[in-house]
This record gives C-alpha cells, sequence and structure tokens, in this order.
C-alpha cells in the first residue's frame, strides 16, 4: 500500500492520480487558452441520507430553544457583568441593550482596546455576533481577537479572571490582517465557536478607523457533546491516529482504522448512562469525485466507510443498532459524510459503537487495502433545549454541463475546482477555517495550469465542490446534510440555453444546454424540488442566479422537452430584451471586468434598507454603485418577479439598465426569497471574485470593497437562518 497524505501529517505530500491525469490533459490541450481553467484536485460536496435505518436522520427535529432564548449576553441569569477599561464609563452595556442606536467606544489612548463579559455560571458557546462601527468607514475592528474565560476550579463553577492567563483566543474567532487599502469594511460579522466559557472578551489592537465601536454583541449557546469527557476504544488504528481523536471536537485530528483488515470498530464509553436523542457523524478524510461512465463525475467519500452500524448500549454490553449507512432510492449507498442521526425517541446510552466493514481509498471507490477515516463523533442529551450549532460549510456547485467541461484543460476534475477556488479565496476572510482548508486556491498554477497540492489536515472542512449533472445532487441528498451546506452556484462556461445538450457544429467549444433536464439527461433540473422547497440555503452568481430563477419556476422536476425553451422565455431574455436564440451577439453582453482596464461599469440601483446593501448605502445614504464585476449576454425578466409570475415569491433588491441599439431593458441585479426556509439570494453580477481596483467616476472610493460587503452581508443573512432554523 503506498502511504497517502489522508493519513498522513498534512506537511507529507502526494500526487493523486485525479492530479497526475489533470495535469497530463493540460499538457495535451492547448495551455494559452483565454481563460484560466483550475486545479487538480478531488474535494466535492457533501450531504444527506436517504432511506435511514433505524432511525429519522436530519438538520431539523425537535422544538428547541429560541434564538431569544439562546443568547447569554440578554438572559439575565448568565451575565453576571459587562465590564471596559475604564471603570468610570458605564457605556460597556450599550453592546447588549438591543440598541444599534447605543454602542460601546474604546477609550482614546494606549492600544488593546478591551470589552469584556463575565457569566455567573459556564455556558457553552456555539456562535458570537458582533455589530462594529460608527460605519463601514470608521471604528470596525481589522485586528481583534475574542477570548473565552476559562471554568474555575472543578469545571462547574466560574469564578473571576485573577490573571491574563486565565483567558483563551477562540481560533475560531478573530482576525489578524492587515488594514485594507480602502477603509470600508463589514458591519457585521459572525463566527461559529465551540467552547465552555465563564466569560467572553473582544481585544482589539486596531481599527480602519478611528476607536472601536461595538453596537450589539450576542453570545449564542449552543448543545453540548457529552462525548468530550467519554473514553473512546477501537479494535486498531493506523499509527498516530488514536481514537480519542474522534470525540475531540476538532476537525483537523482524526482516527483511522489499522491497515490489513476488513472491519473495524470504534467504541465511545459514557462515564453513566445519558439520555440521547442525536447523535451527529462525520466520516471520511475528505470528500472526491469518480469518473461517471462516458462524462462528468460524481460526489464520493475519500478514506470512508462503505458500510457501517451504529450502535448503543445502555449498560456497555448489549448494543443495539440505531442507525446503518444511508441508502439511495436504488438501494446503493448514498456517501454521507455530516450526518445527524435524530432518534424517534431519546434512550439511555453508556456506550456508543460504529461498526465499520469495508473501506474507500483516496479515489474515492472501495480498496481492499483502504482504512476508513472517522473525523467526529458527537452526542446530545435529549433534554438540552439548546441546538446543534455546527459551523456552516459551502458546498461549490459546478452550473455546467459536464460534457463540455470534459474537453477544457485538465478535464472536469479542473473545471468544477475552478468555480470552488474564487470562494476559498473569498471567503477564507469571512470564514477563518478556509484559509487552510485552502487546496483549491493552491492547486491552481498561473496560467490556469493544474498543481499537485497535498492536503492539509483541514481538507474538505468548509469547502467542497459538486457537478451540477451529478444525479446524487437533489434535494433529499441536500435536505438531511447536518449542518445544511450553503449551496453556491457560480458563473458560467461558454454555452447558451437550449432545447438539446451538445457542442454546436459549427463552434465544437461553444455549448447548447438544457438545464432543466434531470441530471441524467445531462441538466439540473433534479434540484427543482430543493430550490421551490427552499431545504438549504442557496446562491447563485451569474448564471447561477439566472439558474435559480429558472428552478424556481417549475413545480415539478421532470417536463417535455418542448417546454424548457418556453420556461427560459418566461423567465429570461437577452440583455437587450430579445429571446435567447443562439449565441450572443457582442452587442447583447454587458461586461464590466476588474482585469479589463476598460471604463465601462455597470450602475446599479438598490434597496438602502434591505441588509444586503446596508453597508453600501453607508452613514451618506448612498443608493448605486458602479462597483460590481459583470459579464454576460443573459438577464432575468424584470416582469417574471410580478405577481403571479413565476419568481413572485422572490423579491428584487437591486436593478441596472442595458442600452441597446433598439432601447433599454431593466435587469434585475439582486434578488432574495421571501417567506420562510433556508433564504435563497441571487446576484447577476460576481461579488464573489474580485474586486476594482480603483473606483469609477461618480463613486466614492470606498465603493471598491461593494462587492465584498455585499458577500459578506449575504453571508450574515444566512447565518440568521442558521441561528433561526438550527435543531
Amino acid at each position: 500500500m503506498v502511504e497517502r497524505a489522508p493519513l498522513m501529517d498534512s506537511r507529507d505530500s502526494r500526487d493523486s492520480r485525479d492530479s497526475r491525469n489533470a495535469r497530463a490533459d493540460w499538457r495535451r490541450t492547448d495551455g494559452s487558452r483565454g481563460r484560466a481553467i483550475a486545479m487538480a484536485s478531488l474535494a466535492i460536496g457533501v450531504v444527506a441520507i436517504c432511506g435511514d435505518r433505524g432511525a429519522s436522520a436530519g438538520a431539523l427535529g425537535h422544538v428547541r430553544a429560541s434564538a431569544a432564548e439562546l443568547d447569554a449576553l440578554h438572559t439575565p441569569d448568565l451575565l453576571l457583568s459587562v465590564l471596559a477599561e475604564d471603570p468610570a464609563r458605564d457605556d460597556a452595556r450599550n453592546a447588549i441593550d438591543g440598541k444599534l442606536e447605543t454602542a460601546w467606544t474604546g477609550r482614546a489612548g494606549p492600544t488593546p482596546w478591551r470589552w469584556t463579559s463575565l457569566f455567573a455560571h459556564p455556558v457553552h458557546l456555539g456562535l458570537i455576533r458582533a455589530h462594529f462601527g460608527g460605519s463601514p468607514l470608521s471604528g470596525i475592528p481589522t485586528a481583534f481577537r475574542w477570548e473565552a474565560l476559562q471554568r474555575g476550579a472543578g469545571g462547574q463553577t466560574c469564578t473571576p479572571p485573577a490573571r491574563e492567563s486565565d483567558w483563551s483566543s477562540l481560533a475560531e474567532a478573530g482576525d489578524s490582517s492587515t488594514a485594507s487599502v480602502d477603509p470600508a469594511e463589514p458591519s457585521r460579522r459572525s463566527w461559529f465557536v465551540d467552547a465552555d466559557a465563564c466569560g467572553l472578551r473582544l481585544v482589539v489592537d486596531r481599527t480602519n478607523a478611528g476607536l472601536p465601536v461595538l453596537r450589539e454583541v450576542q453570545a449564542i449557546q449552543s448543545a453540548e457533546d457529552v462525548l468530550r469527557n467519554a473514553r473512546a476504544t477501537d479494535d486498531g488504528a493506523y499509527p498516530g491516529f488514536s481514537p480519542a481523536s474522534a470525540i475531540d471536537g476538532s476537525y483537523a485530528s482524526r482516527w483511522a482504522g489499522a491497515r490489513g483488515k476488513s472491519r473495524w470498530t470504534l467504541r465511545v464509553d459514557l462515564p453513566e448512562p445519558q439520555p440521547i436523542d442525536r447523535v451527529r457523524l462525520v466520516l471520511g478524510f475528505d470528500a472526491t469525485s469518480v469518473a461517471r461512465p462516458g462524462r462528468g463525475r460524481n460526489y464520493a467519500i475519500a478514506w470512508g466507510p462503505i458500510h457501517y452500524s451504529l450502535e448503543a448500549s445502555e449498560d456497555g454490553e448489549h448494543f443495539a443498532s440505531i442507525a446503518t449507512e444511508p441508502l439511495r432510492a436504488d438501494g446503493t449507498v448514498s456517501p454521507v459524510r455530516r450526518r445527524m442521526v435524530t432518534l424517534a425517541q431519546p434512550r439511555w446510552v453508556r456506550a456508543l459503537r460504529l461498526a465499520m466493514s469495508g473501506a474507500t481509498g483516496d479515489s474515492g471507490l472501495p480498496e481492499r487495502s483502504a482504512v476508513p477515516v472517522v473525523r467526529e463523533i458527537a452526542a446530545y442529551r435529549a433534554d438540552d433545549k439548546r441546538p446543534v450549532l455546527a459551523a456552516p460549510w459551502i458546498l461549490s456547485i459546478n452550473a455546467n454541463p459536464s460534457g463540455q467541461s470534459h474537453f477544457t484543460p485538465g478535464g472536469e476534475v479542473c473545471n468544477d475546482a475552478y468555480h470552488a477556488k474564487f470562494l476559498q479565496a473569498r471567503f477564507a476572510s469571512i470564514i477563518p477555517a478556509l484559509r487552510l482548508d485552502d487546496r483549491f486556491a493552491r492547486s491552481l498554477g498561473a496560467r490556469g495550469e493544474p498543481l499537485d497540492a497535498p492536503p492539509r489536515s483541514e481538507a474538505g472542512e468548509v469547502l467542497e465542490s459538486i457537478e451540477g449533472d451529478d444525479p446524487r445532487l437533489d434535494a433529499r441528498w441536500l435536505a438531511e446534510s447536518s449542518p445544511p451546506p450553503i449551496a453556491v452556484l457560480g458563473g458560467s462556461n461558454d454555452w447558451d440555453y437550449a432545447r438539446e445538450t451538445g457542442p454546436d457544429p459549427a463552434q465544437p467549444k461553444r455549448w447548447h444546454w438544457a438545464p432543466l433536464r434531470d441530471a441524467r439527461l445531462g441538466g439540473i433540473g433534479q434540484l427543482t424540488g430543493a430550490v421551490r422547497s427552499r431545504v438549504v440555503p442557496f446562491l447563485g452568481f451569474c448564471g447561477g442566479a439566472q439558474l435559480l430563477a429558472l428552478l424556481e419556476s417549475h413545480a415539478q422536476d421532470r417536463w417535455p422537452a418542448e417546454d424548457d425553451l418556453r420556461v427560459t422565455d418566461r423567465v429570461l431574455h437577452r440583455n437587450d430584451g430579445r429571446p435567447i436564440r443562439g449565441f450572443a451577439l457582442p452587442t447583447e453582453v454587458m461586461r464590466a471586468w476588474p482585469t479589463d482596464g476598460r471604463d465601462v461599469r455597470a450602475k446599479v440601483q438598490f434597496v438602502q434598507d434591505d441588509p444586503l446593501f446596508a453597508d453600501l448605502a453607508g452613514a451618506t445614504r448612498r443608493s448605486a454603485t458602479l462597483a460590481f464585476p459583470e459579464l454576460h449576454s443573459d438577464a432575468i425578466r424584470s416582469d417574471a418577479f410580478g405577481p403571479g409570475g413565476p419568481l413572485e415569491r422572490f423579491e428584487v433588491v437591486g436593478s441596472s439598465t442595458f442600452c441597446g441599439a433598439e432601447g433599454c431593458t431593466e435587469i434585475p441585479e439582486a434578488f432574495r426569497s421571501r417567506g420562510g426556509g433556508w433564504p435563497i439570494i441571487g446576484a447577476q453580477f460576481h461579488p464573489e471574485q474580485r474586486d476594482f481596483s480603483v473606483a469609477a467616476p461618480g463613486d466614492p472610493p470606498e465603493s471598491v470593497r461593494d462587492p465584498y460587503l455585499f458577500l459578506v452581508a449575504a453571508y450574515e443573512t444566512l447565518v440568521d437562518a442558521y441561528v433561526n432554523l438550527a435543531q
């Protein structure tokens, strides 16, 4: 057996078969193509259980405590005191009074600035949320950290801090980056954490301008994993990967089964029986993909168990199965990495046991020499009303025909990763864990050539990728992931909407695509139910936003081919208002791209008070921007959003005007879903890729940060839903 990185230290390297194949494909193609097509890594997006046996599973279950009840800073019997550096000032409590018009402001003088809260007894924190700044231009921390006060002796009491060493930094919460050239920073920020605390402290070393301003802060509690105090054992482990690593709450550390076996058992014993109703599993080293017959790739798990039974025992001797590996409708195993098993009825548990047989290797396919990896096992008491606030992850959906990707440099693997790498680079300043989960970013050369990118131990913690026409990507698969992924549909390759899918006879590099078909016919129509039922949060950019609009417009997953064009005409048109027929003319293209060096910009008018644009509006109440990167020939029809229209459940919060030879057309630039369920946010522009380096004439200098501010606001909108819908 060749030693490979998933079972070794993150500094060890590997040269996976997909990386080798992709680099070979690159060498066989013209490396000077105008597009930079990405890397050769494996990772692909996870989710969900289909047909669980013996238990119901999913992210939503029993009714839990409300968001208001969960905030330790707004619960009188939990909060002991709130302090600032200057005891003569009493404005520290302004940060927890529920009013944005009041705030704590750091005092003038030497740094760092500190805002401190102390709890009467220990709390388990799952999420910290803060509203910073006098405006996006001042008072927002750019170098800071959140710290937790450790428990007192015995771990069940809280005592006031006696020394600085009583405080410990929360690795998941903070930022040590230098101030940006433009001072505009997002005012709302959130950090998912996993910490027991007797206090919470903000330490600020630097702001974008002026003194730090903290308008509101929330310390939201999460259910506590009872296995942290348990004892884990196994019947054989890979050297260096002990069973204790599966219950330490860290994704990066992990257990791996011993070599030379086909069956493995991982057991966890509690000090005493506990009433359990939820068990969370994170399986496999990372996500990967395997080639489909013909073209395209399917999601798979690298170094994961093939078959398993999760078993529970009340006495530590007699075990009963409470869940087995999930199955798809056709009876095949559904590859699920993040899974919440929710018991129909709570049961007393003294021990849990995961019995596994068979494993996939680095390729994601079963291998006789492979061993399973278990990242996390966690369990929660039935009487713990707090939800499980596991950090969300991002599923990059390559919303392009995989048949076309097959002929791009590096093939489907590289094209899948091309869109994912932008998300890694862009979200890394929003979700700190992405700074280490960076295989996509490291796997692309200067000319778009794939590079070998040995995975770190954190591979797949936050970001995975999947093809939109992968048959495994459907509502059922998505809905049962725990937590639900942030499903992101990125931009488009060079194709156009049509009745049938395939290359253009005259220009084979350009494709026609019928995206509303089911994945088995090369489309993404199987996602219709996921979009219409709001089963997970969706973000769509450019062509991805258009596809979300198309999927929203239908109530069924399959329909006759002749209806596809009719649906497209009801929802989309060319930028100039004409129907979509064939490939667009140059005069129909809107191109305002940061790397072009052109002065052409699209002026986007937006709703100032909408949370997606509040930071753009700022203190000056700006209502327009010229800073959004755009490149598209098609757009969503503005009349589709009207009463009785196919998109009436969406609302437009930003628009622009495209003027051509025959007149001007309104272009919906940003929309969001109305009503309940997980949010859907679409943007015709590309906030997920890059910013302009200089402001357009007429825009303020800080407008260069507008795309990033929009992206952070979209993420914060999704976090709102994670808090409100978590169970």
